[in-house]
C-alpha cells in the first residue's frame, strides 16, 4: 500500500509530487496515476500543437520550491534570450526542460503509472483506486488533481451542425496542413493557433472567428490575487456562491497578451490573417467545403474547423468523482466542486488540487502559481 496516490499527471499533480518527494514521502511510499506515458503530457502536447514558445507567467512562476531556480537554471545552460518583456516571460521550451530537471533530482518517473481511473472508493483506513484495465491501487492518502483539458467545449452550433469540426484539446487529431482553416476562439489557445498557422505556407487562408472584441491582459487573473491584497477579503467570504462569482470576476477570460495582440494585427495587416467578430449561428455545407454564418450578417467560408473554445464547465473526473462524493457524502459548494480545508483536505486522507481547489486557493488555482500554492499547502500539512 503506498502512502500517497496522486490522480493527475499534469502540472498540478507532478507539482504536488515533487514537494512530497523532496520532504514528505519516499519514492515506494508515492504513486501518479495519469492516462498519458510520462510527467506534463498532455500539457506539452498542447503547447506544442498551438505553436506557443513563450509562458504568459512570469520567470517566478515554475515548478521547483526556489522563486529563482528558472533564472539560475537559465544562466547555467546559457539559453539566448531566455526571458522577455517587463514580466520576465520565460522559453516554453526552457521552462519545460526546468521541470523534467527538477522531476528527476527527485527521481519523480520512479513513481508513475500509467492508466485511467475510473472510481475511488473508502475501505477502513485506506483508498481503493479502480483502474479501467481491472487493476486495483490503495493507499493511505490520495491527492485528486485531475485537469480540465479532458472535457473540451462545444458549443451547440457545433454539436448539432451538418459540419465536422475538431477540438484543439482532442490529443488524438492533428490540426489541418494545408486548405481554409477557420479557428474558433478568442483566447491565448486560439490566438497561439492563429498565430502559428498563419506562418504555415502550405496552409491557404486562416479565419479567427471570436464572440467578442480582443480583451488584452497581462495575466488571466490581476496578480494581487496571489498574495493578500485580493486574497486577504477571499478568505474572509464564507458563502461559497460569492467565492464562485468573485472567481469568476476575477478571471480575464478569453484575454490575450499585449504580445500576442500585436502578433496578429500584423498577420492581419499582411493579409495572412482575416478576423472575425461576432457569434455563430450555424455551420452550413457548401459546394466547397463550408459556410459560417455569424451574427451581423457575416459569412466565414473555409474547409476546416479548428475550436479553440476551452473546457466544459463541470467538475474533473466527474464520471468516477460523483460516485465517491456520494458514498462518502464529500461536502460540496452549489457550484459542485469541493469545500475543502486551508490544507485542501477534502476528507481524512483525501486532498484536491487545480480546478479542484479552486474555491480555497482562489482564482489562480488553475495556473502554474496555484499549482504551487497547493503543492505547498499539502506538503505543509502532510
Amino acid at each position: 500500500m503506498y502512502k500517497w496516490i496522486i490522480i493527475g499527471g499534469g502540472v498540478q499533480g507532478c507539482c504536488v509530487a515533487r514537494g512530497l518527494l523532496e520532504e514528505k514521502a519516499g519514492n515506494e511510499e508515492l504513486l501518479i496515476i495519469d492516462p498519458y506515458p510520462g510527467p506534463m503530457h498532455v500539457w506539452q502536447t498542447l503547447t506544442k500543437k498551438i505553436g506557443m514558445s513563450r509562458l504568459r507567467s512570469p520567470s517566478v512562476h515554475h515548478l521547483d520550491t526556489d522563486p529563482y531556480s528558472l533564472n539560475k537554471y537559465a544562466k547555467s545552460c546559457d539559453f539566448a534570450q531566455p526571458f522577455r518583456g517587463r514580466y520576465a516571460r520565460p522559453l516554453l521550451d526552457m521552462f519545460n526542460q526546468h521541470s523534467l530537471d527538477v522531476f528527476d533530482d527527485v527521481s519523480l518517473e520512479e513513481c508513475w503509472k500509467q492508466g485511467a481511473v475510473n472510481g475511488i472508493s473508502k475501505a477502513h483506513n485506506q483508498w481503493n483506486v479502480f483502474l479501467e484495465d481491472g487493476s486495483l491501487v490503495q493507499g493511505e492518502k490520495v491527492v485528486l488533481a485531475v485537469g480540465v483539458n479532458h472535457s473540451p467545449h462545444y458549443p451547440d452550433w457545433a454539436r448539432e451542425g451538418e459540419v465536422s469540426v475538431t477540438h484543439v484539446f482532442d490529443m488524438q487529431t492533428p490540426l489541418p496542413e494545408k486548405g481554409r482553416v477557420v479557428i474558433v476562439g478568442g483566447g491565448m489557445t486560439a490566438a497561439h493557433l492563429a498565430n502559428t498557422l498563419s506562418n504555415k505556407t502550405s496552409v491557404a487562408a486562416v479565419s479567427l472567428v471570436k464572440r467578442h472584441p480582443f480583451r488584452v491582459e497581462d495575466f488571466d487573473s490581476d496578480p494581487g490575487w496571489l498574495g493578500p491584497k485580493f486574497l486577504n477579503g477571499y478568505e474572509k467570504v464564507t458563502c461559497y456562491d460569492q467565492r464562485r462569482r468573485l472567481i469568476q470576476q476575477a478571471r480575464h477570460k478569453g484575454s490575450i497578451t499585449r504580445d500576442l495582440h500585436v502578433q496578429l494585427k500584423r498577420q492581419g495587416s499582411a493579409s495572412r490573417l482575416k478576423i472575425y467578430t461576432g457569434e455563430v449561428e450555424k455551420a452550413v455545407k457548401g459546394e466547397h467545403g463550408f459556410n459560417l454564418h455569424l451574427t451581423g450578417e457575416q459569412l466565414v467560408s473555409g474547409d476546416s474547423i479548428v475550436l479553440a473554445t476551452g473546457a466544459e464547465a463541470c467538475l474533473p473526473g466527474q464520471k468516477w468523482l460523483e460516485p465517491l462524493i456520494e458514498q462518502c457524502g464529500l461536502p460540496c459548494a452549489p457550484c459542485g466542486f469541493p469545500i475543502v480545508s486551508t490544507s485542501l483536505e477534502w476528507k481524512e486522507g483525501v486532498y484536491v488540487a487545480g480546478a479542484l481547489a479552486e474555491l480555497e486557493i482562489g482564482p489562480a488555482a488553475r495556473n502554474i502559481a496555484g499549482a504551487r500554492k497547493s503543492a505547498e499547502r499539502i506538503v505543509r500539512s502532510a
